[in-house]
């Protein structure tokens, strides 16, 4: 399997695209990858458009169509390598910053509601109008005045009461956990009321600029939301480790350290991988052809009767493991507090 990071952007004071992508075929060539494989790698480096971010590929060997994803706006310095497991830990830790999330702006109408499914995918918009339009308030005055204050609050909340079964289904159509709110207060006072007891409970709540009209606040409202989905990321990263460190001690469901991290992936035992993703790490694990065949030492595999065995580097086959076995995988930096003993743990199903 080879897998290349290559930035689209040279960075000032070092030799162009063409110049780095040269150096890194050759290195490529130099660990034993075909020529088809770096032909196929090279036309689709010549494809990528220059910009800001970085190009990700992947491929098996003689497979004349790497599996590619560009991530823009990502800083991964280039790699090129060659091994029996993929390089995932980069892409795993630029898509972990980008989960889906949905947008909605309302009014006492309606709402467009903009569903982003994460990472690299392309976000859909649709609207929703209610089928009350008695939207104005203090339209007739006099004697009538009072009933119609309450028809028009009415009409507002069915129409949210709408909008609220929609957002509903949006946000369980895609995985989401984040819903970013914008326009009228009212609108989303009763929004809010009508969605789903479970969706509350499960769904962390962000308010935005702006609302359905155009007033000039998008280009505001796009900075809230990189920064309000940055920074839910960055609490889930820290509820995670916060689970490891309750769940550490005998009767618990957390694992850490490499040895009893691969032993638990062995089990299936693991719902979420946590592991540091530091380049400097060499150390090795061995692996056989089925997902839990996983271990830090080859003699247990051999024992085992798995055949082939192989080897790669340590956290490269544990996130192999990991999506196999369908556990997440949630990537730290090195430089994360209360990391997990040696770099690598996991949150367990079962004890």
């Amino acid at each position: 399997m080879t897998s290349v990071y290559f930035n689209l952007t040279a960075p000032p004071g070092e030799e162009d695209a063409a110049l780095r992508w040269d150096r890194m075929a050759r290195r490529l060539r130099a660990q034993g990858a075909g020529d088809a494989v770096v032909e196929a790698l090279d036309r689709l480096v010549a494809r990528a458009e220059p910009g800001s971010g970085t190009l990700a590929a992947f491929a098996l060997d003689g497979d004349p169509e790497p599996a590619a994803v560009e991530m823009p706006d990502a800083r991964q310095p280039d790699l090129a390598v060659r091994g029996a497991v993929p390089r995932l830990l980069p892409l795993l830790a630029w898509l972990q910053e980008r989960p889906p999330y949905v947008l909605t702006l309302v009014d006492r109408k309606g709402a467009d509601i903009e569903t982003c499914r994460g990472g690299t995918r392309t976000a859909n918009t649709r609207t929703i109008d209610g089928p009350d339009d008695e939207i104005v308030r203090n339209a007739p005055g006099g004697w009538s005045q009072s009933r119609h204050q309450h028809r028009a609050e009415d009409s507002w909340e069915h129409n949210a009461t709408r909008v609220a079964h929609a957002l509903a289904d949006d946000l369980a159509a895609t995985g989401a956990h984040m819903l970013l709110l914008g326009g009228d207060v009212r609108a989303m006072q009763y929004l809010t009321k009508h969605l789903p007891e479970g969706v509350r409970h499960e769904v962390t709540v962000g308010h935005v600029s702006g609302g359905r009209n155009r007033d000039g606040a998008r280009r505001r409202r796009q900075t809230q939301v990189r920064e309000q989905v940055s920074r839910w990321a960055g609490e889930e990263t820290r509820g995670l480790l916060k689970r490891l460190d309750e769940g550490r001690g005998p009767s618990g469901l957390a694992v850490e350290g490499a040895a009893a991290t691969l032993r638990a992936l062995a089990r299936g035992r693991v719902g979420t991988l946590l592991v540091a993703d530091d380049p400097a790490d060499r150390r090795t694990a061995w692996f056989g052809p089925s997902p839990a065949q996983v271990s830090d030492r080859r003699g247990s595999l051999d024992e085992s009767g798995a055949d082939p065995v192989r080897h790669g580097r340590l956290v490269d086959v544990a996130v192999r493991a990991a999506v196999l076995t369908g556990a997440e995988v949630r990537v730290l930096d090195p430089g994360t507090p209360d990391l997990p003993a040696q770099g690598i743990g996991a949150l367990c199903r079962y004890a």
